[in-house]
């Protein structure tokens, strides 16, 4: 049977609202970029059967995944910014990713806008929720044989 693991790494992109653009533009303004965080212990992805069989060995992605305003992954993609050697059965680790991360939830990225004071304080305004992307690197270990 085979193992998987998975690191969560830098975002790569970070939250992006039209309302954070206007308060750039004001020197009273600070906007504070909260990333996702991890609710619950991530599912780990299945190495895939076919995989196992052909003895494709250790297998490492990484992946980019978009994570909503609802704290769900709603999309799951080859990383653009990470090294990934391609095989055979790319395709199927990278489902299985897919398979995995629709069970995890995480803490919705937030922009938190606050409002300097005359003594330099900052006052609390309002967050906004936000879609977020970041990369995590999933390793596949072969390990036993499939039966």
């Amino acid at each position: 049977m085979g193992k998987s693991s998975i690191e969560m790494l830098e975002p790569t992109a970070p939250a992006q609202s039209k309302a954070s653009g206007q308060a750039e533009a004001s020197t009273a303004i600070v906007v504070v970029d909260i990333a996702p965080t991890v609710i619950d212990e991530l599912t780990d992805p299945i190495y895939p059967a076919d995989a196992l069989a052909a003895l494709v060995g250790d297998c490492v992605l990484y992946v980019t995944i978009t994570i909503d305003s609802s704290g769900s992954v709603s999309e799951v993609i080859p990383s653009w910014k990470r090294p990934n050697i391609p095989n055979r059965y790319s395709d199927e680790f990278l489902d299985a990713i897919r398979v995995a991360a629709r069970s995890w939830k995480f803490e919705p990225a937030r922009l938190v806008y606050w409002e300097k004071t005359k003594d330099e304080d900052l006052k609390y305004l309002y967050a906004v929720v936000v879609p977020a992307m970041t990369d995590i690197k999933v390793a596949f270990a072969a390990a036993g044989r499939v039966r």
